[in-house]
């Protein structure tokens, strides 16, 4: 981070979006980074020294809704929208969420299975007819957009299995005896850069990709980078070639089935060449099939949900569903056990007590995945925020539960209660939190207003959420719908909302939303790896207020400016300054011993990107 005084000429990169101008992620000239200096008035405040969790991402939902108004776009439209939500010129997208069965925003109700007391699955469909006519095809774009973006790999600790991306092919004696080229998924082979930085970019096997392996004992061994200094993993899973002699990190060698090797530390985790910039995807049931609940219909929820008989069955049928999933191409990295579990919804529905859904959990769920997906992370919750401490205290409390429980999902419509999201990354900080969804319900939109519109609002409660959520510990963000239709659907009981991107089909027209470009100001910038900064805000006064929609995401400036920063894996800070207020304000943004003399336009969002330590 930009801890040391300033250097001469050096200069702040700054992105701005403002509802007073046509400025949406646009590039504004470069501000001079000087010594700090006195100043009177708010100030932001970057803590280099105060590094969080780490973020992996930005994204959107792949709901039938997205899937099927996607499918009524000319390919040239669908290329756009790909890219624009995907791509490297975008928002960079590398978060979704991917419903198990129906939801509100399909067409109608569907499981794959649908035949009453088939508790062994054996007419589950795993070819997963009905998705595959629209929303893996929509999944599987995305999946090689983002792929395709990969420029930076760094290798770091972080692999809970050894998988595809643990896998390393070992070229013995390619750089001389007792040295090795190691080859990572997709043909990369890790390589030691300046300043000892371990990496999979290279496609060539050069000077910089031989390591060393030493023995220790047995499968132990220690590696050496081609400077000659042992690999070691720092604290936040990271991994430099830097440690003398009798200081470096010892791994043990696990020879896979196909001839690959994969390094395990000694705790369990692996070395993993996966990069960053992959679209991961959280998967989420709303519904189990009819004739597995107690009501007897997807809709709705009785109580209990689950009919005591299929409860295995329900793990079961979650763990086909993965795999059927993978097998089309889909991959599935983490899965949330129930969406909604307090809401007894109109719609798909399947409530849970936190003692239930922590019991399903230990005794089904849990010990199912462990065994047939254990590359798959479990979250808890994903529902509204008011009650995330209680589902997360009841599942971490037993200890046959707090096993699977890998992070804990929640949405927004409770109102910021960010206090909630903090009180569990403070006492559980090895669960990691994300916010799952967000959207504007017809109920938020103006009066008389009953088609989906752009409101500049409903940007600025989006930024405010993420900020409040990064700021208490989120590790990422997911919006709702990444497309609807111009009526806010299709939804088969009208329950419509709100989206980033609503497609006019008829006229073939892509109407972007203030959502898209607020979203975009934290997306393109504090990009996978980053990890969160602490960030202070002093509010010397009231300001004048713009009125928000109420009562969850909304932002009127009252109170003053709101940010959140992260250190990025390039050395830059990325910090990301709201001004919802009716008034323009100037402050200092100040980041160890450097600052900026900087404005925030009134109704405006602005990213600042500092160079990396001078």
């Amino acid at each position: 981070a930009a801890s040391a005084e300033a250097g001469a000429g050096a200069t702040v990169k700054v992105v701005r979006s403002t509802k007073d101008t046509e400025d949406r992620l646009s590039w504004q000239p470069e501000l001079p980074l000087v010594a700090d200096f006195a100043f009177d008035g708010p100030v932001v405040e970057v803590v280099p020294s105060e590094v969080d969790q780490e973020i992996l991402g930005f994204g959107g939902a792949f709901t039938e809704a997205a899937a099927t108004t996607f499918s009524k776009l000319t390919p040239q439209m669908q290329d756009i929208v790909i890219e624009q939500y995907f791509g490297a010129s975008g928002l960079g997208y590398t978060l979704g969420r991917v419903p198990i069965n129906s939801c509100d925003f399909s067409v109608d109700s569907y499981s794959f299975d649908d035949t009453p007391g088939d508790f062994e699955l054996k007419e589950f469909d795993t070819n997963l007819g009905h998705d595959k006519k629209e929303i893996i095809p929509l999944i599987r774009r995305a999946i090689e957009k983002v792929e395709s973006t990969v420029s930076d790999t760094h290798v770091r600790l972080g692999g809970k299995v050894a998988g595809k991306w643990e896998s390393l092919k070992v070229f013995d004696g390619i750089h001389g005896p007792g040295t090795a080229a190691l080859q990572s998924e997709g043909g990369r082979f890790l390589s030691t850069e300046a300043g000892g930085a371990v990496t999979a970019n290279n496609l060539k096997a050069v000077a910089s990709t031989f390591f060393t392996l030493k023995e220790v004992s047995g499968d132990s061994v220690a590696l050496l980078g081609a400077n000659g200094k042992h690999l070691v993993v720092a604290k936040d899973g990271s991994i430099k070639a830097s440690g003398d002699e009798g200081s470096g990190t010892t791994f043990v060698r696990v020879k896979n089935a196909d001839g690959t090797i994969s390094l395990r530390v000694p705790e369990g985790q692996y070395l993993t060449a996966e990069p960053m910039e992959r679209l991961r995807l959280l998967a989420s049931p709303w519904s189990p099939p009819a004739w597995m609940k107690t009501n007897g219909a997807m809709d709705g929820s009785g109580t209990p949900c689950l009919k005591g008989e299929a409860t295995a069955s329900w793990a079961n049928y979650i763990a086909k569903w993965i795999s059927s999933y993978t097998a089309a191409g889909v991959p599935i990295w983490a899965l949330s056990v129930q969406n909604e579990p307090t809401n007894n919804a109109g719609w798909e529905a399947c409530t849970l007590t936190p003692q239930e859904e922590a019991d399903f959990l230990g005794t089904h769920l849990g010990p199912t995945l462990k065994k047939e997906h254990p590359e798959v992370s479990i979250f808890v919750f994903d529902d509204s925020k008011h009650l995330l401490p209680d589902y997360v205290s009841a599942a971490m409390q037993q200890p046959g539960t707090a096993q699977y429980v890998q992070g804990a999902a929640f949405h927004w419509y409770s109102g910021d209660l960010f206090d909630r999201v903090a009180w569990v990354h403070q006492q559980h900080p090895e669960v990691m939190l994300l916010a799952s969804e967000a959207t504007y319900e017809r109920r938020m939109w103006k009066a008389g207003m009953l088609e989906p519109y752009s409101d500049w609002r409903f940007g600025e409660g989006y930024a405010h959420d993420i900020i409040g959520d990064l700021n208490a510990g989120a590790v990422g963000w997911i919006d709702w719908n990444l497309l609807l239709d111009d009526k806010g659907g299709p939804n088969h009981i009208g329950n419509v909302c709100d989206a980033a991107v609503v497609i006019d089909a008829k006229q073939q027209m892509l109407n972007v939303h203030p959502q898209y470009y607020y979203i975009g100001h934290f997306s393109k910038f504090l990009v996978p790896g980053s990890r969160h900064v602490t960030t202070k805000v002093s509010a010397p006064k009231k300001y004048k207020p713009s009125q928000g929609p109420g009562p969850y995401g909304t932002c009127t400036g009252e109170g003053g400016l709101e940010a959140t920063s992260a250190l990025r894996p390039d050395g830059q800070t990325a910090v990301v300054v709201l001004n919802c207020a009716d008034e323009d304000i100037d402050f200092k943004l100040l980041a160890g011993a450097s600052a900026v003399k900087a404005s925030a336009p009134r109704r405006s969002i602005t990213t600042y990107l500092l160079p990396a330590a001078l």
